[in-house]
């Protein structure tokens, strides 16, 4: 079965930058983007990661089907492959960082060392925090637009990037310490999840991945998150399953075996228990909202 392109496309960073080779990095201002981007209201996805962090501006930024405000001093963060639209009531003002994995590896790092931040781990991820002081935050991205304006060597673009993601890391953590840190089963099942959740649907797999017993990750899933591991696992499924229907030319046969699942009746059987509607509903509903 051939795949059919997502509508919209994935949008790449050269949708963004005007050059002749396919670009890994970007940092800019929120001001600065094409017109084209900045009212980009219609949901797409990216190929890379991203953080806005916006100093002035109101409107919302849905992210995989949740809603959330744009205010002033909001950073947001998107993984790749996130379902995403924005609607802006005023002009907004901030910055921008989009980068890719590629990036990483190009300058000799661990191309996986992205997703070890704890924004850009897994489907779960708080997309938005709140900064008070955003002095720090906003000369950290002034200073890596000024040496990518001036043609500074990719390493200290790096490194510089770097700077934002770890002060971004602090503050998040520091947003996140009135709840409990998840505990290192959880990330680790989480983690994962994102890798195998397509082909592997069974608590036992992770479980033995993780060298525990079912019964022992279903006790900390339901301490740690309040669910069973495998109501985690019909979550992001489910998560995918929304946004193939919202965001695809496929019909719901093909989305169903693009999804692993053999049996079409089983398939809609499967969604309707996840959300109480049937794929066919979801997606006529979903394509009227404007």
């Amino acid at each position: 079965m051939s795949k059919v392109d997502p509508i919209p496309p994935l949008l790449h960073l050269s949708d963004v930058i005007e050059e002749k080779v396919e670009p890994l990095f970007y940092a800019g201002r929120l001001e600065d983007l094409p017109p084209s981007f900045r009212e980009y209201d219609s949901s797409h996805r990216h190929t890379y990661f991203a953080l806005f962090f916006f100093l002035e501006g109101e409107g919302t930024h849905t992210i995989d089907f949740q809603e959330y405000t744009i205010q002033s001093n909001a950073l947001f963060f998107l993984k790749p492959g996130q379902v995403h639209s924005w609607k802006f009531a005023k002009p907004v003002r901030g910055f921008a960082l989009k980068i890719s994995s590629d990036f990483f590896s190009d300058q000799g790092e661990n191309p996986s060392a992205l997703r070890e931040y704890p924004f850009f781990q897994f489907a779960q991820s708080s997309p938005k925090i709140q900064i008070e002081d955003t002095s720090r935050l906003k000369s950290d991205f002034e200073r890596l637009i000024e040496e990518k304006d001036s043609r500074s060597e990719k390493k200290m673009l790096l490194i510089l990037a770097q700077v934002i993601l770890l002060q971004a890391k602090k503050e998040y953590d520091l947003q996140q310490a009135c709840e409990l840190l998840p505990d290192s089963t959880i990330v680790a099942f989480q983690k994962l999840l994102e890798e195998n959740f397509l082909k592997e649907r069974n608590t036992s797999f992770y479980s033995r991945r993780i060298g525990i017993a079912p019964n022992t990750l279903n006790r900390i899933c339901h301490e740690e998150l309040g669910k069973s591991a495998k109501s985690v696992i019909h979550e992001r499924i489910t998560l995918e399953i929304k946004r193939l229907l919202l965001h695809s030319n496929l019909n719901i046969t093909q989305i169903s075996w693009e999804l692993g699942f053999t049996d079409n009746a089983y398939f809609s059987r499967y969604f309707k228990s996840q959300t109480g509607t049937s794929p066919e509903r979801f997606r006529d509903s979903g394509r009227k909202i404007p």
